[in-house]
């Protein structure tokens, strides 16, 4: 039997492990649910299901819930028990990272990538973030996969939030300046990055392959404070990490 908790806006989140496999059981229970949050006058109703679960999908779109979002193998489905129920807006941008590193020889550290995007020949390496990621562990991970170079966290530059993206999403990307803990270029990720090299930034300014957009930020990350990973002990008990910059 279903059963479901209580969510931030006066709505129930059916809990997933008291699905039942029986599609017809399912249809029975989510009724019931369904009667019972009109009768305590609830907002809404969450419904999270599987890739596997299509006849179950099948049955809540048939009682009138909505799609909210989706990942490859799950489904997110809400229902409006009342009319003008606030629903949260769906996951609506994509978060990249990138990564200004300058070694000692005043050098840039630039990835080709095997697609070109068609803007500069050469870019600052960086990628999306995957889930659960750190903003931190993200870009030096993908500065490593993309250039072997080990790196650490000097600052963050600046943050980019543009619309539209990928799939019609925004997207935010977030600017780091890293300090370069090797030298020795050694491409992991071979798939993507045809080309990794250490730049003179004199030999950067002066290419007119390199756009615009990349010397500004390029100028900014060389003139601008910027912002610290701020090292406090904040306590949320239902947060993996919190990550604050300031």
């Amino acid at each position: 039997m279903l059963t479901a908790t209580q969510d931030l806006y006066n709505g129930l989140i059916i809990d997933t492990e008291t699905i039942e496999s029986s599609s017809s059981n399912f249809e029975i229970s989510l009724i019931d649910i369904l009667k019972n949050a009109k009768e305590e006058q609830k907002n809404l109703i969450w419904l999270d299901l599987t890739s596997k679960q299509n006849e179950h999908i099948s049955l809540a779109l048939k009682l009138g819930f909505m799609f909210h979002n989706c990942e490859a193998h799950r489904v997110m489905l809400t229902y409006s028990v009342k009319s003008d129920a606030y629903i949260p807006v769906s996951p609506s941008h994509t978060i990249g990272v990138g990564a200004v590193v300058i070694n000692e020889k005043n050098e840039l550290l630039m990835v080709k990538d095997r697609i070109c995007s068609g803007h500069s020949s050469f870019k600052f390496p960086g990628g999306m973030l995957e889930h659960a990621d750190r903003f931190l562990d993200g870009v030096i991970r993908e500065v490593y996969e993309e250039t072997g170079i080990k790196s650490e966290f000097i600052k963050m530059v600046t943050v980019l939030n543009s619309h539209p993206y990928r799939f019609n999403k925004s997207n935010i990307y977030i600017l780091f300046q890293l300090k370069a803990l090797s030298s020795e270029i050694n491409i992991i990720d071979t798939h993507e990055i045809a080309e990794a090299i250490w730049m003179p930034i004199d030999e950067f300014y002066a290419d007119s392959e390199m756009s615009q957009f990349q010397k500004d930020l390029l100028d900014t990350t060389l003139t601008k404070e910027g912002l610290i990973l701020l090292d406090k002990d904040i306590y949320f008990p239902s947060k993996k990490f919190v990550e604050i910059y300031g």
